[in-house]
């Protein structure tokens, strides 16, 4: 098989749900990491093989969001794109996509990654109203064929495609509802024996490195400003800074927000965020750089998937880092930079634990930027991001070995490993 490398990676800074990007639809944000990804590296766009873009909350707005990327961008419309779901773990599986089909022969240039506007997900009817409305005659809008229903009448559901989806990431008749995600992390508290004030001291030191990071310039180099409008001088204003850090955050703010469920240890606080953002990694051969003089990041060297119960989710993990690892034959405590993706502290302590990672050890490798907490989760973008933020620290310290790994809902768990030379 071709060796695949990462020749450059990039992502937009991470807006708050309602923040500075909530006016910017979602393929906007993609053609801005499209366009930095090559310019980075000065290849032709033209030469990319194809894109392949993360996404958990498509909408009827944009279809194909990789595909509009791709004409945002103003690239040749010979440039394909695809969008694909494996929900939280979607920017990680993308990649892992893109990689397999440079590895098999079938591309040579492959640009990867994820993106998601939680601000402008959809608020939406259920499909199946259609047949319950259709070919009625509507007095304002008149007669509506069935399948096609006037869907202005009053006592239809209406859902939060967000909210919707935590609730109906498993078939009910087999798991249940689930009131939401944070229900699972609450399991995970109970089963790992993990206390409230070690979740509200992991959510602090996320906001803490986080803004050391933020203060020492380190996302200035992965991130590309985003054009969200102008001022009253006609000047074109850019979001260049990610919202969510909190410097006014301490233990003691944490430690008084309450529980979101009355016998639970998870709060707002201790969890992340809603987001959005986009972020791509630029894959190719190894043959391919050479034949271009580009020097590589790091090279790929292992993905791997799990599942497991969805109303528990966070095994998943750990199950897919092992398989991950045991790929490659390389052991956990030769991996010297680790990102464990922040859903919720609970969920990233005991992750990092089931992994075989120490309590030293998760200090001094895991999460070192920041993450989800602090940072935010633009959930099909995530993927990307982390390891965006991953790989430009493994070029700092020179690390060989680096690993990211994510839980989705539904009960999956993906992690990637890759490796510096």
């Amino acid at each position: 098989m071709e060796n695949v490398v990462i020749l450059s990676c990039v992502r937009t800074p991470i807006g708050a749900y309602g923040g500075s990007l909530k006016d910017v639809p979602v393929y906007k944000l993609g053609a801005a990491v499209l366009q930095e990804a090559v310019k980075r590296v000065k290849i032709d766009p033209a030469h990319v093989d194809d894109v392949i873009m993360g996404s958990a909350y498509q909408n009827g707005e944009c279809a194909n969001g990789a595909r509009m990327a791709v004409l945002e961008a103003g690239w040749p419309d010979t440039v394909p794109g695809m969008v694909l779901d494996r929900r939280c773990c979607s920017g990680l599986e993308s990649i892992f996509y893109g990689a397999m089909k440079i590895q098999t022969g079938n591309a040579d240039i492959v640009i990867a990654g994820g993106m998601d506007s939680m601000s402008q997900t959809e608020l939406y009817v259920p499909g199946d109203i259609k047949w319950g409305l259709g070919g009625k005659s509507h007095e304002k809008y008149g007669f509506m064929p069935r399948g096609h229903g006037a869907l202005a009448m009053w006592g239809i559901p209406f859902y939060d495609r967000i909210q919707r989806a935590r609730v109906m990431s498993q078939p009910i008749a087999r798991y249940g509802e689930l009131s939401s995600m944070m229900a699972w992390a609450e399991a995970a508290a109970k089963k790992e024996k993990i206390t409230r004030e070690e979740a509200d001291r992991w959510a602090l030191r996320s906001h803490q490195r986080a803004i050391a990071a933020q203060d020492a310039g380190k996302f200035t180099e992965e991130i590309v400003p985003v054009q969200i409008g102008k001022d009253k001088s006609g000047q074109t204003i850019f979001f260049k800074v990610d919202e969510g850090p909190r410097r006014e955050t301490t233990l003691e703010k944490l430690t008084r927000l309450k529980p979101v469920y009355a016998d639970g240890i998870c709060t707002a606080g201790n969890s992340s965020s809603e987001n959005d953002g986009a972020s791509v990694v630029l894959l190719a051969s190894e043959k391919k750089a050479k034949e271009l003089g580009i020097k590589p990041l790091v090279y790929f060297r292992s993905c791997a998937i799990a599942a497991t119960d969805p109303t528990l989710t966070y095994p998943a993990v750990p199950a897919s880092v092992q398989k991950a690892l045991q790929k490659i034959n390389v052991k956990i405590n030769q991996v010297g930079l680790v990102e464990v993706q922040e859903a919720f502290a609970v969920q990233t302590i005991a992750d990092a634990r089931l992994s075989g990672i120490n309590d030293k050890e998760m200090d001094e490798k895991v999460n070192v930027n920041g993450s989800g907490i602090s940072l935010g989760h633009p959930i099909g973008a995530t993927g990307a991001m982390r390891l965006t933020t991953l790989i430009n620290e493994m070029v700092r310290r020179n690390t060989q070995f680096g690993l990211e790994t994510i839980c989705g809902g539904g009960g999956q768990g993906i992690c990637m490993i890759v490796e510096r030379k």
